[in-house]
């Protein structure tokens, strides 16, 4: 028996129009995964949600969310993230 995807919005793209759902139904071990963003990608913090592998060290005031990554840069995120960016079409793996 299969466990049915548990979404979590962790951002947007194209304005906040179009969610970035990622499947956390097991985040596993995974280390960071790459990706270069083809578009603007406005970051949440949900509640629960691990804190982003990318921002690692003190947690600044520039560092708060919402957060807007802009196209072209390159962030490690989770798998799960990484996957939904991917297949919203906003992201490449790096």
């Amino acid at each position: 028996m299969t466990e049915s995807a548990r979404l979590v919005t962790l951002g947007t793209t194209n304005g906040g129009s179009t969610p970035i759902q990622a499947d956390v139904t097991s985040l596993g071990s995974d280390v960071a995964v790459a990706v270069t963003l083809s578009t603007d990608y406005a970051m949440l913090d949900p509640p629960g949600y691990p804190f982003r592998a990318s921002f690692t060290g003190s947690r600044a005031p520039d560092l708060q969310y919402p957060r807007t990554v802009v196209s072209g840069s390159t962030i490690s995120v989770l798998r799960c993230e990484a996957n939904a960016l991917v297949n919203a079409g906003a992201a490449a793996l790096a």
